[in-house]
């Protein structure tokens, strides 16, 4: 299919957009609260990647350690596996969810100046980061996206989107309060 490279160069644009953001994100504190979602939309295909910090999906921000933790933790995946459920198309472009992709659950140590106390020191922060793969019968009628992410991930405050279309690239933010798009 002629349309397949064309989908991964605009997933390859919008990933090293998103790439360069979430380096200058990782640079500065770790936030609770705020996730990047990146959208690729091309010939019937919409790729979403999502990257989320551990808190926002299970309460915690390490990997699991007792029962408790764990249940929680296999909870926040298998809502994560819902794609259809936490992101969806507006208007009539048909689109289904065809594959949902776990990456390596990421743990990122932080290595804090010397001075600092045992407390603070070799603190991990857990994040998810997840693809969906979306096929669908006419992606020019998509005229929007909503978010029911939010309902299901309350720790969730906001998503950074970055979408990347045969209309554009468009950047927008997304929260519990506006939790929609449209694109023009």
């Amino acid at each position: 299919m002629i349309r397949l490279p064309l989908l991964f160069a605009f997933t390859l644009t919008a990933t090293s957009t998103l790439a360069t953001a979430s380096e200058t994100r990782q640079a500065d504190a770790h936030e609770h609260g705020h996730g990047q979602l990146t959208i690729a939309i091309a010939g019937a295909e919409v790729e979403m990647e999502i990257e989320i910090p551990g808190m926002d999906i299970v309460g915690f921000e390490h990997a699991p350690e007792t029962d408790a933790q764990h249940k929680a933790f296999d909870a926040g995946k298998a809502k994560l596996t819902e794609g259809d459920s936490l992101f969806s198309v507006v208007g009539e472009a048909g689109c289904a969810l065809k594959e949902t992709h776990f990456h390596e659950e990421e743990d990122h140590d932080h290595d804090h100046d010397k001075k600092s106390s045992e407390a603070e020191h070799d603190e991990e922060h857990m994040e998810f980061h997840v693809s969906y793969h979306f096929s669908c019968e006419d992606t020019a009628k998509i005229s929007g996206f909503s978010f029911p992410f939010f309902k299901h991930f309350p720790n969730s405050e906001e998503l950074d989107v970055q979408i990347v279309s045969p209309k554009g690239q468009f950047q927008f933010e997304v929260s519990p309060d506006e939790p929609a798009l449209t694109l023009n």
